[in-house]
């Protein structure tokens, strides 16, 4: 297991996506290439489903909300955003390693889920990785392991009891006029803080936005992080 610089352990915000969009100006850093890649969605979920295609609704100054609501009648509220790039230094070095299959299972039980754990001078300070084509980052402590800034307006939803922040932008069009969307959303686990977007097509949006909402409720319905799953800092070298 080899260390790494905060930037490179911590995948940063579907960066091919950000650097396309309209909306706000990002302020780039080289990075090296993605350590973990994503992996295809599984067949489904099938304990969960959304229901109906999404409600625009507008707003003042124009500002726009997509709503998803979830087979329970519970609505997520995603508010049209801007993003921004930023760098972290939290100060340490900073070490992954893969979770074993075992620890998968117990974190995110019923996911499709691949993900490392993050450690900061050998301690658990979160987790990175994919349930399907959705980005994942949790932080366990106060060290802020994302490093992009959401910039507007954000709604404020409650699945289960638990309060959901949600958004999403869109890209620039591309040569071919197509445009890519970005849904997003953050909550809490007990003490760790998730964060989860998943991007694609704007012509299907509606998917996009449906499989983090299934994402998001089943994350939330498994509760609490069972941090003890974790078998301590250790190297697979």
């Amino acid at each position: 297991m080899k260390k790494k610089t905060i930037s490179d352990a911590i995948t940063n915000i579907s960066t091919e996506y950000i650097e396309k969009a309209a909306d706000y100006t990002a302020v780039k850093k080289a990075r090296k290439p993605v350590w973990l890649k994503w992996v295809a969605m599984a067949a489904c979920f099938a304990v969960v489903a959304v229901l109906g295609v999404g409600v625009f609704q507008t707003g003042l100054f124009g500002s726009k909300t997509d709503i998803a609501t979830l087979e329970n009648g519970t609505k997520i509220v995603y508010h049209k955003s801007k993003i921004a790039a930023s760098s972290i230094d939290i100060g340490v070095n900073v070490t992954t390693r893969q979770l074993t299959e075992e620890e998968i299972a117990i974190l995110f039980p019923n996911l499709p889920a691949t993900a490392h754990a993050v450690f900061g001078n050998k301690e658990l300070i979160g987790f990175e990785g994919n349930i399907g084509n959705t980005k994942m980052v949790i932080s366990t402590t106060d060290t802020k392991l994302l490093d992009t800034d959401i910039i507007g307006i954000e709604e404020t939803s409650t699945v289960n009891e638990t309060s959901v922040i949600a958004g999403y932008f869109e890209t620039d069009p591309n040569s071919v006029g197509e445009q890519n969307v970005i849904y997003y959303a953050t909550f809490k686990l007990g003490d760790s803080t998730v964060y989860v977007e998943n991007a694609g097509k704007k012509s299907e949006s509606e998917n996009v936005k449906n499989d983090l909402s299934i994402i998001i409720q089943e994350l939330i319905n498994n509760g609490v992080l069972d941090l003890s799953a974790i078998n301590g800092y250790y190297s697979a070298d």
